[in-house]
């Protein structure tokens, strides 16, 4: 996801399709694919920003958060880590690459080179054979990370894949109440989240007017939380910076103001 200048559109659409296509390399070549993202795109002039997204625990290297802290200016500190559970016994069921820990590890590496980075993730809930334990343990792991944002998905089996036959499929009323407590505490994690970042100035892209409130404007900060602040049409597509106040109804309203604030570190 990217704010770019016009000029360079194109080219960065290119890149983006080559970086997908590489997305996956064995691990010894991790720090080259990494050194290609710092010199194709992080180091072009202008005045844009760059934001990772869909990546796995286990691309989160020292060696990527060093490219993120070292071009603060250009690369939004957010990331959406696919966890899609929380439970190790789940994990292995569903064949992925990392364990509970290690995901909390990578993020916790993340949290501790940059300033309060916004952590994102996607998370299916009612996999076949998840236990109300392993679902418990799944909400453990959210509360530990802290996520800014959880995208929810209820299993839906498909035909021709292991999941679909696996013995212990969960009834969809089961899928729906682990949904609506998983939503309820991604309200409660996403609501501290931006509290935290009360006082602090943030960067925000505006994007369009509010329909509903005349004078009014929404926009990304760049720490991944919508923002409404005073502007009109003109102000859509470029860079504002504000100060975050309160929170409502699922968005930090911000304060455009010339008084001292807490600059979050990059």
């Amino acid at each position: 996801i990217c704010a770019f200048p016009a000029p360079y559109s194109a080219f960065f659409f290119f890149f983006l399709f080559f970086f997908l296509m590489i997305r996956r390399p064995p691990r010894s070549t991790l720090f080259p694919y990494t050194t290609l993202f710092r010199s194709a795109i992080v180091e072009l002039p202008g005045d844009f920003r760059v934001r990772l997204s869909s990546i796995e625990a286990t691309e989160v290297t020292r060696e990527l958060i060093g490219v993120m802290a070292d071009y603060g200016e250009k690369i939004c500190p957010h990331l959406h880590i696919s966890m899609q559970s929380g439970s190790d016994s789940v994990l292995r069921r569903m064949r992925r690459r990392w364990g509970s820990q290690r995901y909390i590890d990578r993020c916790r590496m993340l949290q501790e080179r940059l300033d309060q980075p916004a952590i994102t993730t996607d998370i299916l809930v009612g996999f076949p054979g998840e236990t109300e334990l392993e679902f418990a343990e799944t909400c453990s792991v959210a509360r530990k990370v802290g996520f800014s944002k959880i995208h929810i998905f209820p299993f839906s089996a498909r035909r021709g894949t292991p999941a679909a036959d696996m013995p212990g499929q969960i009834p969809k009323k089961i899928k729906q109440e682990r949904g609506r407590e998983l939503a309820s505490l991604e309200t409660e994690l996403r609501d501290a989240y931006f509290a935290s970042l009360r006082g602090k100035r943030l960067r925000v892209l505006v994007e369009s007017p509010i329909d509903d409130r005349p004078g009014h404007v929404i926009g990304t900060a760049c720490r991944y939380a919508p923002v409404e602040l005073r502007g009109n049409a003109a102000d859509c597509g470029q860079f504002v910076e504000i100060v975050s106040g309160k929170i409502r109804e699922g968005r930090v309203i911000g304060v455009t103001s010339n008084l001292p604030c807490a600059k979050i570190k990059r």
